[in-house]
């Protein structure tokens, strides 16, 4: 079975480091959306973003060192598998603190953990 790539930050791809991959889409609506005088709900959609969750398994000292120089930029290109299209999808992000957590001193390695990229 061929590798499937998964997920990548510009243009290293981290899919073997993936335990689970979650695209949310955040619909976005201004501040006039709500209820008029009528009591009907009026929305005004502004855009949707797509936020997407990575969790990532247990890692090595330099596959981490590796994950955290990828995203080591506020803001970062991803790219991952659209479960809407099946196909890949990239968009430009923001990315959340990452929390690295040793499992293992002794060992060097390091607990999984997820990442939050959402997209500008």
């Amino acid at each position: 079975m061929p590798k499937m790539n998964l997920f990548r930050i510009g243009i290293t791809d981290f899919s073997n480091l993936i335990s689970g991959l979650q695209v949310s889409y955040e619909t976005l609506v201004s501040e006039s959306s709500g209820t008029n005088a009528n009591g009907d709900m009026v929305i005004d959609i502004v855009n949707t973003k797509r936020k997407i969750t990575v969790s990532f398994r247990y890692m090595t000292t330099t596959e981490m060192e590796s994950l955290l120089d990828a995203r080591n930029p506020y803001v970062v290109n991803v790219s991952y598998l659209d479960p809407k299209t099946g196909t890949m999808k990239s968009a430009q992000t923001y990315v959340s603190t990452p929390a690295p957590q040793y499992y293992s001193a002794k060992l060097a390695l390091y607990n999984p953990m997820e990442i939050t990229f959402e997209e500008l």
